[in-house]
């Protein structure tokens, strides 16, 4: 049995495994361990597609917590979140081509949220 008040000391695994479980502290545990690598992404993604740095980080949290829900522990999740992180944004860079072929190149364009899940500072607060 894990102890539930020092979450500092768990696996990304252990994380995980709680988090999908339905714990909150877990899964907020994770998001802190992984803001600075979401943060750096939103800033790479916003200097180069030209997106708002606050739009894209909500958009990479919501995906971050896609990525808890949907690992399953084969391989690490630290590999496993990039690869997953980078593949939804190529998806959404090929899909917004392919169907909105009128739009000049140069314009920027959105991540999208395939739930409609609002994600505001005040939902990250939970995490």
């Amino acid at each position: 049995m894990m102890n539930h008040f020092n979450y500092g000391k768990y696996s990304d695994n252990q994380l995980i495994k709680l988090a999908q479980s339905g714990d909150v502290k877990a899964k907020g545990r994770l998001f802190e361990k992984y803001e600075g690598f979401i943060v750096n992404e939103s800033y790479k993604l916003s200097e180069n597609c030209r997106t708002d740095f606050k739009d894209t980080f909500g958009n990479l949290s919501y995906l971050f917590l896609c990525a808890v829900d949907n690992f399953n522990f084969k391989g690490k999740f630290n590999g496993y979140v990039k690869y997953y992180l980078s593949l939804k944004v190529r998806d959404d860079i090929g899909k917004r081509k392919a169907r909105m072929p009128h739009v000049p190149k140069g314009e920027p364009f959105y991540i999208r949220n395939f739930n409609e899940i609002i994600i505001s500072d005040e939902d990250l607060e939970d995490y």
